[in-house]
């Protein structure tokens, strides 16, 4: 249970500067637009902008009820990325602490 955890707090944390980088990506890519694209969905900016990573669209149907992934690709990627940053470190933290009670 131990090394389950710290694998998950780990790629937790890593998942969270690759979230960044997106999300930092998502506000150049607004800014070279003068911030029309403020709203684009995280699907279409991954479809239009990141189409190497589009495939994540596919394992999110697999893994979560339609419904949901059908939402969560709606949102506007400036919304998305920061809150995503966020829940992914505070689960994270919480898997390598657990972890370390272990």
């Amino acid at each position: 249970m131990k090394m389950f955890l710290l694998l998950f707090g780990w790629s937790s944390m890593i998942g969270s500067v690759g979230d960044g980088a997106l999300g930092l990506y998502t506000v150049w890519v607004n800014y070279q637009n003068e911030w029309s694209l403020v709203g684009i969905s995280l699907d279409d900016f991954l479809k239009e902008y990141v189409p190497f990573i589009y495939w994540v669209k596919q394992v999110a149907f697999y893994v979560l009820p339609e419904g949901l992934a059908m939402w969560l690709f709606s949102l506007p990627a400036l919304l998305y990325f920061p809150v995503r940053i966020v829940v992914s470190v505070l689960v994270g933290w919480w898997a390598l602490s657990k972890a370390k009670q272990l």
